[in-house]
């Protein structure tokens, strides 16, 4: 049924034979043809795209089949000798990427095909990478002068560093701490899994007790539900200070002055280039076209909900007081109140739904949604290379039974791997003159807790669910493209701040009643969650929503305004614009003075987010939107997931999106259907919402 010439053809990494020793001489002779190729494709004199684009794309996806499982091990398999050859190989590709980039010879010859006979019979896919080509030369400064070229490319190099820097030292100051408790009566309300894991973590360090780190499962299960408000505050401290000037560990890993040069070179990068600020060059790319469209989003936002934020905080503030005497709430009661608010409200314990949800079931069961949807289909290989053994993977059939790409799937959480959730690609698709195409393959990575060997498999929370759901989104629009240039391909290409719509479109999947039969079954009795379990669990879907999206807001904000308030000179900032936009928008909370939020908020410092952090709420708004489209058709309805699958997941960067997704939802996009989907009030003044 499955059996496909290009699945068995494609070469997949052999990452036991990754030697730290001998990365950056594999890298040295990648770039090298990389050099190569460029020289060649230069000094050619007839222009076309098989003389020019092709050359360099087959050159570039050798480099990217070549870094990108470092990259990933280094993300999942971290050591300090393969992080000291990263970062050397790092400065390598930075050192080519720079140079091609800025490459006035290689630019005039793109210019020349733009501008050339042959670029009229070019396909609409070709043309949009050229133009996005250009593009990027004129944002790397290709128009520069000699002076401001050699400043631009030490900024680049420069930002690379520091970015991977901030990145090390919150995983180091992640790790770096963690609290052995001896007596069981300092953990009371913890759920048993979650202590069965904190045991098995300090008897793998030959202890005897419960060990809790840093890392979040472990963090939240204390913060959540532990009855010891000591506990609390001891943890949510250590955890809110790190890589800091304050905290347990200050000073060690403290990323204060990192994210100063950051912001300062990130503003002289952009005035550089013309721009007033960094705000007005990262959104060049983005739907939202310019600095006031996005503060304006934001500000509306933070209008809609504030009033019934402070009203969820009172509920809270009551239910504290009048059920446990709680007089005053500090910022690390706040989450366990809520959490005994909502089993008192709604009948529903961690450990209950948790028994629900074994991995396993999960996945078949998430594996049928999208089989229902769009018609594809999903099977474990055996005999792919995994980094370890807990690594899976996922072959991916189209509804022709045709190979369409793959995934490995590594759901838990180890020592050696970063924190987070996240989707990254090994190589996108790509199309070969000699006919051996090159499929999509993706990384999908969580960190979920293992609990006790009890049970035959891992059992999630519905908040993992979600995550998961939330990544395979990612996966999804990755392999599912129909683009075979990787310029634009998957998630390539598209506006950065519409490439969360495909995954948090999955998440809503989540609350779907028809769904959630499908993903769930008791580990021990096989029995799906009840019609009463489940009427309980969707009532938590709005609970204290206006929170959550608030929080978004604050950190969206924050964002925006240090990289577009940017004063030269003015150490400290970050920490200060913070806390004036917590001050500004926050009906309640007040960071402690030692609260340091922004030293490990890696989003914005490291992992690509920075001045556009505003783009999970916007891709929140346009999913609530395509969302109504797939509800007012039926949720598993294949012709509206064939539909969107079609005319925007699979097309990628190629499409006028907005356009698209105005023809999709039958009107326009409007912050209306996010309000209604958190059971907000909408406001009569409706065209603010637009």
């Amino acid at each position: 049924m499955y059996n496909n010439e290009s699945l068995h053809s494609f070469v997949f990494p052999l990452f036991s034979s990754i030697d730290p020793k001998y990365i950056k001489e594999s890298i040295q002779q990648v770039l090298t043809n990389c050099y190569n190729t460029v020289d060649q494709v230069v000094s050619k004199e007839n222009i076309t795209w098989d003389t020019l684009y092709y050359p360099l794309m087959i050159a570039e996806n050798e480099l990217q089949r070549t870094w990108s499982p470092i990259v990933h091990l280094n993300s999942v398999k971290h050591n300090l000798e393969l992080r000291k050859v990263y970062e050397e190989s790092l400065l390598l590709i930075s050192e080519y990427k720079n140079w091609i980039n800025q490459h006035y010879g290689l630019y005039q010859s793109y210019q020349l095909l733009q501008n050339g006979d042959s670029y009229q019979q070019l396909s609409i896919v070709q043309k949009k990478v050229i133009n996005n080509v250009l593009c990027n030369f004129r944002l790397s400064g290709v128009d520069l002068s000699l002076k401001q070229k050699k400043r631009y490319i030490y900024i680049t190099s420069r930002l690379s560093q520091l970015s991977l820097s901030y990145a090390n030292n919150v995983f180091d100051a992640t790790l770096g701490w963690s609290k052995l408790i001896t007596e069981k009566k300092e953990l009371s309300g913890i759920p048993e899994g979650s202590l069965e894991n904190a045991r098995l973590e300090a008897q793998a360090y030959g202890k005897k007790g419960w060990l809790f780190t840093l890392q979040y499962p472990s963090y939240s299960s204390v913060l959540l539900y532990c009855d010891t408000q000591v506990l609390r505050e001891e943890l949510y401290w250590a955890f809110n200070t790190r890589a800091s000037d304050q905290g347990p560990n200050k000073g060690r890993w403290d990323n204060t002055i990192i994210m100063d040069e950051i912001l300062a070179l990130r503003h002289e990068l952009a005035q550089m280039l013309g721009f007033n600020n960094y705000l007005e060059k990262s959104l060049m790319k983005r739907m939202i076209q310019n600095p006031e469209q996005a503060f304006n989003f934001l500000a509306n936002l933070s209008t809609q909900i504030c009033h019934n934020e402070y009203k969820e905080f009172l509920e809270i503030q009551n239910f504290a007081k009048t059920q446990y005497s709680c007089t005053s709430l500090n910022p690390w009661d706040l989450a366990y109140y809520r959490e005994k608010r909502k089993q008192y409200l709604f009948s529903i314990t961690p450990e209950e739904l948790r028994y629900y949800f074994p991995e396993k079931t999960v996945l078949h069961g998430m594996f049928l949604v999208v089989n229902r949807i769009y018609g594809i289909f999903i099977k474990e290989r055996y005999d792919v290379e995994t980094w370890h053994p807990d690594v899976r993977f996922f072959d991916i059939f189209d509804d022709e039974n045709k190979w369409m790409g793959g995934f490995y799937l590594d759901l838990y959480l180890r020592e050696d791997k970063r924190e987070g959730a996240w989707m990254d690609e090994l190589v996108s698709m790509m199309y070969r003159q000699d006919d051996i195409s090159q499929k999509p393959i993706a990384y999908l990575t969580c960190n979920f807790g293992r609990l006790d060997n009890k049970t035959s498999s891992c059992l999630l929370t519905h908040n993992d669910v979600i995550t998961l759901f939330h990544e395979f989104g990612h996966v999804l629009h990755h392999v599912m493209t129909r683009i075979d240039v990787p310029e634009i391909s998957g998630i390539n290409g598209v506006p950065w701040d519409t490439v969360e719509l495909p995954s948090q479109l999955m998440e809503k999947f989540c609350w779907e009643p028809d769904v959630l039969r499908l993903i769930s079954a008791h580990y021990q009795t096989k029995e799906p969650l009840s019609d009463y379990i489940i009427n309980n669990l969707l009532k938590t879907k709005t609970y204290q929503s206006s929170s959550y999206l608030l929080r978004q807001v604050i950190y969206g904000l924050f964002d925006l305004r240090i990289h577009y308030e940017y004063f030269l000179g003015k150490q400290g900032n970050a920490l200060k614009v913070f806390n004036e936009v917590v001050k500004q928008i926050s009906t309640h909370h007040f960071p402690k003075n030692w609260e340091r939020f922004p030293h490990s908020f890696v989003h914005i410092f490291s992992d690509g987010y920075g001045a556009g952090y505003y783009s999970y709420l916007w891709a929140d708004m346009l999913a609530s939107n395509v969302w109504y489209r797939f509800k007012k058709s039926g949720t598993l309805n294949p012709k509206i997931g064939k539909l969107f699958l079609n005319k925007i997941i699979a097309l990628g960067g190629v499409i006028d999106l907005r356009k698209c997704l105005i023809e999709f939802c039958e009107h326009a996009v409007t912050v209306e259907s996010m309000l209604r989907y958190y059971d907000l009030p909408i406001p009569a003044d409706n065209h603010l919402l637009t």
